[in-house]
């Protein structure tokens, strides 16, 4: 149970500093991310490209990556 919220904690970090960096409307602010799947999420965003979602590895992040750049 803790390890799950830990992974919802960090989940949340991640989008939320990816979903920062792709509001700028610049692709190349995401390739200062550290983590990798935040990066291709902030790309994602950044280019409105669903397909950069699936080199997302976190399954649950994949899925929000997805549903948030379909939209």
């Amino acid at each position: 149970m803790v390890r799950s919220v830990t992974a919802a904690v960090a989940l949340v970090a991640v989008v939320t500093a990816a979903a920062a960096h792709a509001q700028q409307g610049d692709a190349s602010a995401c390739y200062t991310i550290g983590s990798q799947d935040a990066r291709n999420y902030c790309l994602a965003k950044a280019r409105k490209e669903p397909s950069m979602c699936y080199a997302i590895q976190a399954s649950d992040l994949r899925a929000a990556c997805l549903s948030e750049v379909r939209r």
